[in-house]
């Protein structure tokens, strides 16, 4: 294993859980993963392994080696170090070569994996908070690939379905690397400290029961009720750019956050024909998928 850089890598699924993970590991003394560099920039999830794929799409990531590297600069005192993608596993052929080029082939693999057509919503309901996504569910389910073709500032988070055919995906981690660990999220979320605990197992840190596993980080369940409060507060304009000028930083949040609240509500439910027609288009990974992880995933069908 290289020095100073990761030895385990949270890889995906995207909303499966893998925030509240990334946090209940952070709080392990013989655990890194990073949050914030020294910059005070969010790098919770660098890119770096697949920066030729997504930098021209995301806004934020870790996209030179040496500031990669300066990610894990003081982790001497470290056992597990980490770092958490979640398209790592969606971009699987190429982050698995990276990986083997900038760290090693006996780097620990987590995978988190939820339900797709749960999955698929969950980010449809997250991409639609932001200005990339202003279609229906059943519209974005229709257009996604093609929109994605067509605009390369768009995000991956948009390809609902294809985030979510995970057969291949697993299976090549599975073939490359000895040690992948596999975390349904109902497992997860029922039953959170024995998966934190063993992650702590797969890890080969020592087993700390003071985890403080109660906040869901990156909980999602709203959309807008508000096209144009949606766009005034998510778009750059005149108003941003004012209010920037004469109010703190921290002012902008809570007023922000406010209005958010307000003008969001919960999101309705999955309609039975979309449902329908999801579980038939994953029925045949879905099964496959469970005979390779060898897990029961009757509840997703």
């Amino acid at each position: 294993m290289k020095c100073n850089l990761p030895n385990f890598l949270i890889v995906g699924a995207a909303k499966s859980g893998t925030s509240s993970l990334h946090n209940y590991l952070n709080q392990h003394p013989e655990i890194f993963l990073p949050s914030f560099n020294e910059m005070g920039m969010k790098v919770k999830e660098p890119r770096f392994l697949i920066k030729d794929l997504v930098q021209h799409r995301l806004n934020s990531g870790i996209w030179e080696f040496k500031q990669y590297q300066d990610l894990f600069a003081n982790t001497k005192k470290y056992k597990a170090i980490g770092e958490a993608t979640v398209l790592y596993l969606y971009y699987y052929q190429h982050a698995i070569q990276k990986i083997k080029y900038y760290l090693s082939s006996d780097v620990k693999i987590i995978i988190m994996l939820r339900n797709p057509i749960d999955r698929a919503y969950s980010a449809y309901l997250y991409a639609s908070r932001t200005f990339q996504e202003n279609k229906t569910f059943e519209e974005a389910l229709t257009y996604s690939i093609e929109r994605y073709n067509e605009d390369d500032t768009l995000s991956p988070m948009i390809l609902y379905k294809e985030l979510g055919m995970y057969y291949k995906m697993v299976k090549a981690y599975i073939d490359n690397f000895k040690d992948v660990h596999i975390i349904l999220y109902d497992d997860f979320i029922s039953q959170t400290e024995i998966e934190v605990q063993r992650v702590f197992e797969f890890l080969n840190v020592s087993i700390v029961n003071s985890i403080d596993t109660s906040k869901v980080i990156n909980a999602g369940g709203k959309q807008w009720n508000s096209r144009m409060m949606k766009d005034l507060l998510m778009k750059e304009g005149l108003l941003k750019s004012f209010s920037r000028a004469v109010m703190p930083k921290y002012i902008r949040a809570n007023i922000k956050r406010f209005l958010t609240n307000v003008f969001t509500s919960r999101a309705y439910a999955i309609t039975d024909s979309t449902r329908k027609r999801l579980l038939n288009l994953y029925k045949k990974d879905i099964q496959l998928l469970e005979t390779l992880i060898n897990k029961d995933l009757s509840k997703w069908m």
